[in-house]
């Protein structure tokens, strides 16, 4: 099954990631731990690298170009498998990548509704998917702390979402979204994976039951 991978938050304080540079390109097989692209934050450049095996099947930000964070990255899969329910219907660049550069807003519509992993089920229009950050370049799970806000809440962009501990700190999370909190996909106390379901926002009332069931809600107790 193809993974989206999205821009990560490399700092606290990056919104967005520039990629300085690609070190694979469309149709190249990727192994864990290869060094996908060098990622160009507010304050540094640091290598990304892959945690997962197959095949680049999907450039979502040319070379030289800038993206919000949680945005379209990459998506990695199996040689030939069609993606075009992750790509709103487009197919995989050429190689090289000669796709149009999407809108801020574009991207974070597409990321939506692509970053729920291992779940095949249509994300309601107007719903948003917010996955575990990644708020330093150490971090591979991270663990709510606390809620601010509890599943019916309405929700404004900037409204603080949760405390995230990392490996290195506790952070303050904030929505990028409005709307109501429908669903908490890790519960206070518990850890998960960067880029697995956080947290899903939208229209009140809506369905979300089959939604993004997460990597990792377990708690951490121990």
């Amino acid at each position: 099954m193809a993974e989206v991978i999205t821009m990560p938050r490399l700092s606290d304080t990056m919104t967005e990631g520039k990629v300085a540079k690609w070190h694979k390109k469309v149709g190249d097989k990727v192994k864990e731990g290869d060094i996908l692209a060098e990622i160009e934050t507010d304050k540094a450049v640091q290598d990304f690298e892959s945690e997962m095996e197959g095949t680049l099947l999907y450039v979502g930000v040319e070379e030289g170009n800038a993206a919000a964070v949680d945005s379209v990255l990459a998506i990695i899969g199996n040689e030939g498998e069609d993606i075009s329910g992750l790509t709103g219907g487009a197919a995989a660049p050429a190689q090289g990548g000669s796709e149009e550069k999407k809108t801020e807003e574009e991207s974070k519509t597409e990321n939506s509704s692509t970053t729920v992993e291992q779940t095949s089920a249509e994300v309601p229009a107007g719903v948003e998917v917010i996955t575990m950050p990644r708020l330093s370049d150490t971090m591979t799970e991270g663990k709510v702390a606390k809620w601010h806000k509890n599943v019916g809440d309405t929700i404004k962009e900037g409204d603080l979402l949760a405390e995230i501990e990392t490996d290195k700190a506790v952070q303050d999370f904030e929505s990028e979204f409005n709307g109501v909190l429908l669903k908490q996909g890790v519960e206070e106390g518990g850890a998960a994976p960067v880029d697995s379901v956080l947290a899903i926002i939208g229209p009140e009332e809506t369905d979300v039951s089959g939604v993004g069931a997460p990597k990792a809600a377990a708690s951490s107790s121990e």
